[in-house]
């Protein structure tokens, strides 16, 4: 049965995390896989987290199975914390939310729900998420790829981005990412987010909206924005959401899909369907991620808490990204990185081509995705005069 399986080669970012471990060099630099890092490069968990799983265990009584749609709690705390308490989708009750497993679990259950409905493509800007295309070609989806990012102007190519929206119609699908673009760190400002919005009023798109990063551009209600003008203004839309960014809890898997329809009856019809089909994926999601996350948001004292840490941790972002644009232009590199201040979140990509990202690693101990996205975290004052240098060596800036 298995024998005309060839190996395939292992997924090339989780591949770093191996070959760094492996580099024998002092001095390296890990800047590839996308989890936050301290000041001491530990990827610590939350003390909010860790109260919460305290209290989780103490009243656990049993490991029976988690309802279908997630942990007690969970679907209505997450949908109220991205929407907003008082957001007519969630009064009205047109919204349905089903816990998954992970963001990558709810791109997927969406990705199946929109090729139920008949969709055969989703539309992106290029570039996307590594994962995106995988996700929804297993989804049994294509993916149809726009210009989005200038690499030369090192900013969102807002005309070529919306003369390509400007011609979807009621048949397609609009991809969208939440604040912090993953991997450009170059997100769309309020103005061009309306825009888009008026489009898909005016031409009857569906908006998939994949919110990952919520909380770590300008803040939790800031970065909303988004979802909720769009969840306002749209009849109907899918928002994927991951906790493993904003919560740290990468390793617990939890996530959820929030469907917005246009009225209360519609969204459990929606629900249903996405039930039925994670029940054909993988039944029910683990419970542990989903109720830590529910006692956060249902406790005051530790959403105070949580909000203190996110907000800790978003800053340390951004003073990532001032000490490498600073250092950079301490070291005769003019403003070649001075774009990087301007953006959000963990990543932003370097201009460097595949063969200069490969020299990064192979002469520096420097590691980085291969088109030379970067995750901010692993820059700090003890390492960012040594990736500069090699930035100049490679690339000459």
């Amino acid at each position: 049965m298995f024998s005309d399986l060839d190996a395939l080669a292992p997924d090339a970012l989780l591949g770093l995390t191996k070959l760094f471990a492996e580099d024998k060099r002092a001095k390296k630099i890990d800047l590839g896989v996308g989890v936050f890092r301290d000041k001491e490069n530990r990827t610590p968990i939350l003390r909010a987290v860790k109260t919460a799983e305290e209290r989780v265990f103490g009243w656990e009584t049993s490991k029976v199975y988690t309802p279908p749609e997630g942990a007690s709690g969970f679907g209505d705390a997450v949908a109220r914390l991205l929407l907003g308490e008082a957001h007519p989708a969630l009064a009205d009750g047109r919204c349905a939310v089903v816990q998954t497993i992970g963001g990558c679990g709810a791109v997927r259950l969406g990705g199946e729900l929109l090729k139920r409905v008949g969709a055969e493509c989703v539309t992106s800007g290029a570039p996307t998420w590594a994962n995106h295309q995988p996700l929804l070609m297993a989804a049994g989806l294509r993916m149809k790829m726009i210009p989005y990012y200038d690499a030369e102007k090192r900013a969102v190519q807002i005309d070529g981005f919306m003369g390509a929206v400007e011609k979807l119609g009621p048949e397609d699908a609009l991809l969208l990412h939440g604040p912090c673009h993953n991997p450009s760190g170059a997100d769309l400002s309020r103005e061009q987010i309306d825009a888009v919005l008026d489009r898909a009023c005016a031409q009857g798109f569906f908006v998939f909206i994949d919110a990952a990063y919520h909380g770590f551009a300008e803040g939790l209600d800031e970065d909303a924005y988004l979802p909720r003008e769009a969840a306002r203004r749209l009849p109907e839309l899918l928002i994927s959401y991951s906790c493993s960014k904003n919560f740290g809890l990468y390793r617990e898997r939890t996530g959820a899909l929030i469907a917005v329809a246009k009225t209360p009856d519609r969204a459990s019809a929606v629900k249903s369907h996405l039930l039925n089909l994670a029940r054909g994926n993988y039944s029910m999601p683990p419970a542990h991620g989903g109720e830590i996350v529910a006692e956060i948001l249902t406790s005051p004292e530790l959403t105070t808490l949580w909000r203190e840490e996110l907000s800790a941790m978003r800053e340390a972002i951004r003073e990532n990204r001032r000490l490498l644009v600073r250092t950079a232009a301490e070291m005769q590199m003019g403003d070649a990185l001075s774009y990087i201040e301007r953006q959000n979140g963990m990543f932003s990509l370097l201009p460097l081509s595949v063969e200069q990202v490969m020299a990064m690693r192979e002469r520096h101990g420097i590691y980085m995705a291969g088109n030379g996205r970067i995750n901010l975290c692993g820059v700090n004052e003890g390492n960012v005069a040594h990736l500069c240098e090699a930035l100049r060596d490679v690339a000459g800036k």
